[in-house]
Parts: structure tokens; sequence; C-alpha cells
């Protein structure tokens, strides 16, 4: 078996090969070759040496590679430590090899700490020689520190597996591609702004991981501007900020306040939508109870899954409204608890009998809730700044400020008092409904374009999977210091050819473009199998051996997206005839598309789809592989 990425989702796959084999694949050895050219466990993302200014943005509870009773396997329930637990045994010294900061960082970890990334490196490389140490004596596992770059097959139903420094091939029954995110090459886009950076000397950081970007070239007191107000700019805010000196301090009156160093540059930062990222629900509970839908319900997903592949169902039309009527049951729910218990439970119960914005439905809300600032408006907490003209940035400055405020005390409150960190708390859980809904070709093309793509993930984010509150707290600190200036809503970045600077501005904010020497894409590049420089994908692209996933559309062409295009169930391969390859398999980033928001890692009590997807793939590997072997006493590779 090969398994190229040996992060999260390699160590997943592993460890569903161990408990597996012994069940599908009795008495036969089997052969498992893990490839990566980072280091194995933390892989790319979590590698243990990088910044510990650097967060996650989940909490330790929350983390895991192992399975539990709510994940729906055929394979063997093995539960693991979570993060949090890990921390627990290094707490209690039943696990020592660790380092003096993680063994430090362990020491505070509390159920609902946001540990470093490194620190998740030091997890997942425990879990990961954990799984090795523990395989059952069928498995023999080989890690190669080494990249990937081909992938062709033999005779026998079995593949070679071609690694860069390597002169044999390896030989494989079958392969699982967990790379995660993978390298694309540029858009054109930034392919210019790049070239005129180049040629005027500039500063011009392309989209990529905060830790893996050169920030060594960005002067102090040089105007730079990051365009993204997601969790990469948190990261490079931190990178430019702490990073280089800066401490926070509290005042007398328990407000943080930030103390420059000297080193930082003058930061412009904004976006479309020109507000940062709301900090995460906060709960301080180790399992928190996952929110079960009350409209969006199983049958009613096998409903809306019913035309499923022919383009007809509508995200709009079809869905919005079940996913609508969840959010406001929970926001207008909790605007009522602390009142009458009566009065509460009459209104839901109305609530729930009526048709999601339907007349009787919009009297109920405006008779219990006179005044139209309490009411939900998606616009509005989507687009909080855009129907406001503000006179200059200082003046946006200022909201912002208050902006920022109003997110801290919502989270002080925390889901238990505050209707928005409620709503928002829920909004991560609808994820999977909404997921099994419009994955796998589950509403038409142009809809998952228009409605998904480019409009509700991005929304889903900003609410749902923000950065710890502490980083809001921080930005204010900053904010006020005038360290990180805000440019407003519907943010445009040009390139001035006359002036040889970039040009930030914004429409909403009635001042003239700031201009600025450096600029840096603080946001991830967008997953997109057509672009991608990977040398394995890349080849097997072009070898027509894969093919980017299509969402059929009725009457039209459909729409083509940057997913790897694999099958339901299973996750193999499709080839560019459409074709299932039976030995190759895929899942997480790379088909994203495919499975709505797969980059989100597993997480534990909530039936993960990463552990359940990485399940049913090391089965049917071991199958494939037992099927190549004519002869028992041959390995499985």
């Amino acid at each position: 078996m090969g398994i190229v990425g040996a992060g999260p989702r390699g160590i997943v796959a592993l460890e569903r090969l161990c408990v597996n084999a012994p069940l599908l694949a009795p008495g036969v050895p089997v052969e498992v070759h893990l490839v990566d050219p980072y280091p194995a466990g933390a892989g790319r993302v979590w590698q243990r040496d990088q910044n510990r200014l650097l967060l996650m943005n989940t909490v330790a509870s929350d983390v895991t590679v192992y399975t539990d009773k709510t994940v729906p396997c055929e394979g063997p329930i093995v539960p693991g430590p979570t993060q949090y637990q890990w921390a627990r045994k290094v707490n209690e010294g039943s696990v020592t090899a660790v380092s003096e900061e993680d063994a430090e960082e362990a020491s505070r970890m509390k159920p609902w700490s946001y540990g470093s990334r490194a620190f998740q490196g030091a997890y997942l490389s425990w879990a990961l020689d954990e799984v090795i140490r523990t395989a059952p004596k069928e498995i023999s596992v080989t890690v190669h520190r080494d990249r990937a770059i081909g992938l062709s097959d033999i005779e026998g139903g079995r593949q070679e597996l071609r690694l860069e420094h390597l002169d044999a091939p390896l030989t494989c029954d079958a392969v699982i591609l967990a790379q995660g995110h993978f390298d694309v090459a540029p858009t054109g886009a930034q392919q210019r702004l790049a070239a005129f950076a180049a040629d005027r000397g500039l500063v011009y950081v392309p989209p990529s991981s905060p830790v893996e970007a050169d920030l060594s070239v960005i002067r102090p007191g040089q105007a730079v501007a990051l365009r993204g107000l997601g969790l990469n700019f948190f990261d490079y805010v931190t990178l430019l900020t702490q990073g280089r000196g800066g401490t926070f301090l509290r005042d007398g009156d328990g407000r943080l306040r930030y103390r420059p160093s000297g080193r930082e540059p003058v930061l412009y930062a904004g976006s479309g939508r020109g507000v940062p990222y709301t900090a995460r629900a906060e709960v301080e509970l180790e399992i928190v109870p996952r929110y079960q839908p009350r409209f969006l319900t199983a049958e009613v997903i096998a409903e809306l899954r019913r035309d499923a592949g022919r383009g007809a169902t509508d995200f709009m039309r079809h869905l919005w409204p079940y996913v609508a009527k969840e959010v406001g049951y929970v926001y207008y729910g909790s605007l009522l608890r602390e009142g009458d218990p009566a009065v509460r439970e009459e209104f839901l119960d109305r609530y729930c009998r009526l048709e999601w914005d339907s007349e009787p439905m919009r009297e109920l809300l405006c008779t219990r809730f006179p005044d139209p600032s309490l009411h939900w408006d998606w616009q509005k907490v989507d687009r909080p700044a855009a129907d406001r003209q503000f006179a200059d940035r200082a003046e946006f400055q200022r909201w912002i400020g208050e902006r920022l405020r109003w997110d801290l005390e919502q989270s002080a409150a925390g889901p238990a008092a505050s209707a928005f960190k409620a709503t928002a708390a829920i909004m991560r859980d609808l994820r999977d409904e909404i997921r099994q809904v419009i994955s796998h070709q589950g509403i038409r093309g142009l809809s998952y374009r228009d409605h998904v793509d480019r409009w509700f993930s991005g929304l889903n984010n900003y609410i749902a999977s923000g950065p710890p509150v502490t980083r809001i707290e921080e930005m204010e600190a900053l904010v006020a210091a005038d360290v990180v200036r805000m440019v407003g809503p519907r943010t445009t970045v040009t390139a001035d050819e006359e002036d040889g600077r970039f040009l930030v501005s914004s429409p909403g904010v009635a001042e003239e473009p700031v201009p600025v020497t450096a600029l840096v894409e603080a946001h991830l590049p967008l997953t997109d199998i057509r672009r991608t420089t990977d040398p394995l994908l890349r080849r097997l692209l072009d070898a027509g051996a894969c093919r980017p996933h299509v969402i059929p559309e009725t009457g039209g062409p459909g729409y083509e997206t940057g997913g790897l295009d694999v099958t339901e169930g299973s996750f193999r391969l499709l080839d560019s005839s459409g074709t299932a390859h039976r030995g190759r398999f895929s899942y997480g980033p790379p088909v994203e598309s495919v499975q709505w928001v797969t980059a989100i890692g597993a997480r534990p009590h909530v039936g993960s789809r990463t552990l359940l997807q990485g399940d049913a793939i090391a089965r049917a590997c071991l199958k494939t592989g037992v099927e190549n072997r004519q002869q028992p006493d041959l390995a499985v590779a």
C-alpha cells in the first residue's frame, strides 16, 4: 500500500489499515509505504519547529485522529486520545518523548485551549509513532522522507509509485493520495502583480501558508497591504508584530494594549467584506454537545439528494430555507432565553410550524421582535459595513474598533448568553448536514458556483471558523495603536504604473488610495487540480489518469471545479473518461467541491466524515490488495 502524505489524513488512513487488516486480510503480510517530503506525522502544515505564536483555530479537546462510537464506519472502533487528552498524558508522565516547549505548553492546556501548531505537530508525530508501534504483526510500515513524482499501472492490477530520490519505484496494490493542500501555479492576475513588483523593486508575497512566506524582505516602518481578513491574515499580523518583538500589556482598566518594538511595518488590511473574521464561539467544556437539527433532518436530506447528479436541485430554493430556519430557531430562541419560559415555548412552537420566510413567519417575528435591529439579517451579518459610507479611514478605523469590542463582548458572554455566538456555534455543526446535501453533485452546477463557492462558504467561515478570541483582543489593541490600519469594505489593490507603487483603496471610504511598497496576499491559494504544480498530480492529470470534478447543470455544460474527481463512498480516482481506478484513492483538500468543506480535520464525538472516509478507503485498499494476490502467502503492498 502507498500513502502519499503523512499528515493527519495519512495517519488516519494508516491507522484504519492497521485495524482492518486482521479482518480483511487475515494472516496476509501488508507492506505500507508512507511518503512525504516533510517530517512524517506533522507533515507540511504542522511542522514542529515553526513559531509557537501561531495557533490552531480548533480547541484541544476537538482535535483527534482516532475513531469513537459516533463514527458510523464498518471497521473496528479503536479510540485514542484527543490532543487535550494527549497533553494530560504528557503532564502525567506517561508520554515522555516531548520537547521542553511541548511539555510547558501541555502543562497549561485546558480542554478549550488553542494549541500552537507546533504542539499539534508533536501530537500528530506521537500518534503516527503509536500507530506504527501497535500495528498488527501482518503490517510493516516504511516511511520515505521523499516526494512522490509518478504513478503508473503495471501487470497484475498493481501500480508503480515513483519517488524523487529513490532509484527503484515502489510496487503497490493501492495508493491513497492524502497530500492535503497542494501547490498551484499563480493566476494571471497574481503573475502580473509579481512582475510589477519585481520590475519596480517592490515586495509581493503570493498566496501561501504564512509560515512558509519570506517576511524578512519587509522592512520596519514599510507600508504593507494585507489582502484578506481570514485566518491567514491573523497569522501574518502575529508574525509581523509579536514575531518582531512587540508585546501586549494590560492597562489598569483591563484592556489589552500593544507596545511596539519599532521593527513592525505599517499594515493596511482589507478584503471584500472589510471586516476580520469573528472570534470562535468559546465554550468551556471538554465535550460540547453537537447541535441536532430540527428541520434539516435525515429524511429531508434524503429527499434533497433524490435528484443528485441531475443538475436540478438549487441551493437557495431547495436547501437554504432549511438552513435559515435552523439558524432562526437558535437565534430567536436565544433572544428569548432570559424571559418568560412560556412565552419562549409558545413562540418556538409557532415558529416550527411555519414555512421559512412566509408571510405568517414574518408577522410572527415582527410581532415578537418589533425592533428591526433585533432581526437576524443575513445581508448585514455577511457585510456589516456594506450600507455605510465613511468620511475617511479614521472614521472607519473607529468603527472597526467598536466592531471588535462588540465581538469581544459577545465572546465573553458565550453561546449561553449571546444569541450571535449561539448561532455561530450551530452554523459550524450544520456544515455536516449541508455537506451531505450538496457534495457529490447534490445541487446544480451554477448554484454551487454562485451560491456556495462565491457566497455561503465564505460567510460560513467568517461566522463559524474564526480565530481564537485572543486574536480579536490583540487586533483591537493593534488597531488602537495604529499598527494595523483597516482599509474598508470592497478593498481594491491596483498597480500604479506611473507612481511605481501599489495603491490600496475602498469605495466605502471617501479618501485617496494609500500607496504601499509591499503587498501580501493574506489568504491560501485556491485548491485547483487544473493549476497544480505537484509533480504527481500534474503527471496524472496530463496523462488523463485523473480529472477535475464537474457538477451538472440542467440545460447547460455544468460547472467545472478545481476539485480532484472521485467516486462517492470509496473515493476512488476517476480518469478523464469517468472510469474509476480500483486502486487509487484521495480524500481531504484535493477533493474540495466533490466533498464540501473537506479540509476540516477530524473531530471527536461528532461522527467525523474524515474518519468515516479514511475507514472506507482503507477497507477498499485492503480488498483490492487481497484480490490482486493469487497466492495467500504473498504480501499486499
